[in-house]
């Protein structure tokens, strides 16, 4: 036996001192790269703070005090000097549409500030004439000018703009812009007449035509109303042009410091073509898709896993209860604050999948293994969620099936109670605070029920991690605006909503890299800085453990690199809403508006039409849960199109 004791302590002096490895014959443990010069937060409790990081091929090796990472130096090894900057883990998008990012990267910005301009109807305007004069040959051949994000609740006027405004912009050229939330748009004159919309057109299932006192429609509609126009609209998009659109949102994002992204809803059209983007142009980023669980379970059934083929996985499932907190259409246990003219005392809002829906998506994710994630706004639709939970755990048992709430805006205190029991991962919107803030004090819960929007006070409290995510293109995925409202909970006005749910900037900083990957069951491997993890990192301009929590918001994302591969670095790709040519030179967006004028063109083909509303306003639940869910559906259905050329 005394013969095994040198074997033993030579073991025992390994797993002691891994980084000895360096100190082989061979260079099969020298690093690629070594990251050194400033300060590295792992997000490892036990070692939060670092001074250097050791990569070989995409994978860490060593990350730790300066001397025993640079053990790993070899003579190939790259040193990079962070020159005082920051290093985290590479962002895990926790709930966002990657897809439908990319047609907000390539639209004219309708966004309030910060992220635009728009805060009033005249610089509406304006902005939607520069896109169109900036871009004059793309406009005139397209016959369309389309703006994504304009926020009535930030507008100086209070209200939607209107058709007439709209014609101000073009009488000649159908005008249409689209809410933030996705859920209504405005149409000007000529894209009302293209969708055949007059006062005499009756509202359709799950829309409204809002009218003026004459009964004529006054621009602005609802859900399924604005489906009809923006269906015609983009109804010309050809393959093409969509991957163009989910390259434009991979892109984007990870502009922001991700290298992990998220589509929230899409069905398998959409999917596929996705995935067919990876396997034949590849991607910079992983993406999980979470096609919709009421739409498409025998193809969630044949394609989720949890392992990447080609930087793309099915996830689980996505199941929509409710609409849009700010909207109005969030499904609440209790009335409005200040509900929306025209409606009742007593308007609670509305469910878009019945309790049967509910009940029937969950257990059928239960009995099969697979993982949903639920789109659940309000106070009643979390109540439906609890319950359906409740039940297919009793019918299938405890297991680690990590079901996700998405939003959680208005919660009660037992709900949370109630989802911590049942081991419901909390996806939270603080960044809600921030862009609706004022709006949901003001108007939506009051000033009181406000201050528990996205409660992560209540959830902290309990122990329970969470995520923090934008939800883009609701919102825009920047990545330090989620970290600067989930620290400070600061509206646009300054006020802080809800001063108990701020959490520290490493709580908020978890939120968005090691919580995350624990939500997509990728905790393993990803969210956190530590050897044998892959190399997803991110490099800021700041520490934000140190700047002011009051200026996180200024903090930059330099670099993000994906497996030790830069793949964003601040100058050489912009990734806001600036639209560039490829680098090869050839222009996939004048490609795409060219495929909307032919639909225009086209608007006479009953044929065409008619395959493309019947999949987008029959088979779509009647309350869309986020802009992406609107116009997913719309390209979904030009993708499920027999072959037919539409450009010549």
């Amino acid at each position: 036996m005394p013969r095994f004791l040198p074997l033993i302590a030579a073991l025992l002096a390994a797993l002691a001192a891994p980084l000895a490895l360096a100190d082989t014959d061979t260079d099969t443990a020298f690093a690629d790269r070594i990251w050194t010069g400033g300060p590295i937060l792992t997000m490892e409790d036990n070692a939060m703070r670092a001074e250097a990081l050791a990569e070989k091929d995409g994978v860490i090796l060593g990350v730790g005090p300066l001397d025993e990472v640079t053990a790993f130096q070899g003579p190939q090894t790259q040193m990079i000097d962070l020159a005082g900057r920051t290093m985290i883990p590479g962002f895990v998008d926790a709930h966002g549409h990657v897809f439908m990012i990319g047609l907000q990267a390539l639209s004219a910005n309708l966004l309030p500030a910060p992220d635009g301009t728009v805060n009033d109807i005249p610089t509406l305007q304006a902005v939607l004439r520069a896109f169109a004069e900036a871009q004059p040959e793309r406009v005139a051949a397209a016959g369309l000018i389309l703006g994504f994000g304009y926020d009535d609740a930030q507008l100086a006027e209070q209200r939607h703009p209107t058709r007439d405004e709209l014609d101000a912009v073009s009488t000649e050229i159908p005008v249409y812009a689209i809410h933030q939330s996705g859920h209504l748009g405005v149409a000007n004159s000529l894209a009302l007449e293209q969708a055949g919309i007059t006062a005499d057109t009756p509202d359709p299932a799950g829309g409204v035509i809002r009218r003026g006192p004459d009964g004529a429609p006054n621009g602005v509609l609802e859900e399924n109303a604005a489906n009809m126009v923006i269906g015609g609209l983009l109804g010309g998009l050809d393959e093409a042009a969509n991957r163009a659109i989910f390259r434009a949102g991979t892109e984007l994002i990870a502009s922001f410091g991700y290298t992990t992204a998220q589509e929230g809803r899409a069905l398998p059209p959409v999917a596929e073509l996705m995935q067919s983007v990876a396997a034949e142009e590849g991607l910079d980023i992983d993406v999980v898709v979470y096609p919709d669980v009421l739409l498409a379970r025998d193809y969630i059934l044949e394609h989720h896993a949890r392992v990447y083929e080609n930087r793309i996985r099915v996830g689980g499932g996505k199941l929509t209860i409710d609409g849009s907190p700010q909207g109005f259409t969030a499904l609440r246990d209790r009335p409005y604050y200040d509900p929306p003219e025209g409606v009742r005392a007593d308007y609670a809002g509305y469910a878009s999948a019945s309790g049967d829906q509910v009940f029937d998506a969950v257990d059928w994710a239960f009995a099969n293994g697979v993982q949903i994630q639920t789109h659940a706004n309000g106070e009643g639709a979390s109540d439906m969620l609890i319950a359906a939970i409740q039940t297919a755990t009793e019918t299938h048992g405890a297991a680690d099936r990590r079901p996700v709430l998405i939003h959680g805006q208005f919660l009660r205190e037992d709900q949370v109670d109630a989802y911590n029991r049942l081991d419901v991962f909390p996806s939270l919107f603080p960044m809600h605070t921030f862009y609706w803030g004022d709006w949901h004090r003001d108007r939506t819960v009051g000033p009181v029920a406000a201050d528990n929007i996205s409660p992560t006070g209540w959830v902290r409290a309990r122990g329970m991690m969470f995520s923090s995510h934008h939800d883009a293109p609701v919102a825009f995925p920047d990545s330090m605006r989620i970290l600067d409202a989930t620290v400070t909970r600061r509206s646009r006005s300054g006020d802080i909503i809800g001063p108990d749910h701020r959490v520290d900037v490493l709580t908020a900083l978890k939120a968005m890299t090691i919580w995350p990957a624990y939500q997509h069951f990728e905790e393993d491997s990803k969210g956190s800085l530590a050897p044998g993890k892959l190399a997803d990192l991110v490099i800021l301009s700041d520490d934000p453990t140190v700047i002011d929590p009051e200026q996180l918001d200024t903090i930059t994302v330099v670099e993000t690199i994906k497996e030790g591969q830069t793949i964003y670095a601040a100058g050489l790709r912009e990734g806001r809403l600036h639209y560039r040519p490829r680098r090869d030179g050839t222009d996939p967006y004048a490609g795409f508006l060219r495929t909307v004028a032919i639909a225009q063109e086209m608007q006479g083909n009953p044929g065409m039409l008619s395959r493309i509303r019947p999949s987008t306003l029959a088979r779509a639940p009647h309350s869309s849960a986020c802009v992406a869910r609107t116009l997913s559906d719309l390209i979904t259905a030009n993708l499920s199109l027999p072959d037919t050329p539409l450009l010549p």
